[in-house]
């Protein structure tokens, strides 16, 4: 598993909501859609998760955050993270380049829940 020892810090601007989306389990994935066939649920086996770390499966996703918040699974077929304080309803922004092509994806888990924002507004 490749980690990234010097966090390069990036100008976000011009970000523009793609969407919304629920997380129920505390983390969450990126990856081509294309490989879910080869995704391993892990329903009806025992919870195990030593030697799970980076296995492209649900208890791999959850050794691997429960060990490092974040990293690869399955030789780089997704990248799993932790969600910040867990399940909720996330904004999803993107931003993009001069081309009008998707440049970069941020994903808020801390600060972008909309009951905390609903809750701010009437608080207001």
């Amino acid at each position: 598993m490749r980690r990234n020892k010097c966090m390069k810090k990036i100008e976000i601007d011009n970000l523009v909501e793609a969407g919304w989306f629920s997380v129920d389990s505390g983390l969450s994935m990126v990856g081509d859609p294309c490989y879910l066939d080869k995704w391993k649920t892990n329903e009806g086996e025992e919870w195990e998760l030593d030697g799970k770390i980076g296995q492209y499966c649900y208890q791999g996703a959850s050794a691997t955050t429960i060990a490092n918040n974040y990293g690869e699974l399955g030789m780089g077929t997704a990248v799993v993270f932790s969600t910040g304080y867990g399940p909720g309803y996330y904004p999803v922004y993107v931003q993009m380049n001069e081309d009008g092509l998707v440049a970069r994806v941020v994903i808020e888990f801390i600060g972008g829940n909309r009951e905390s924002q609903a809750t701010k507004l009437l608080k207001s």
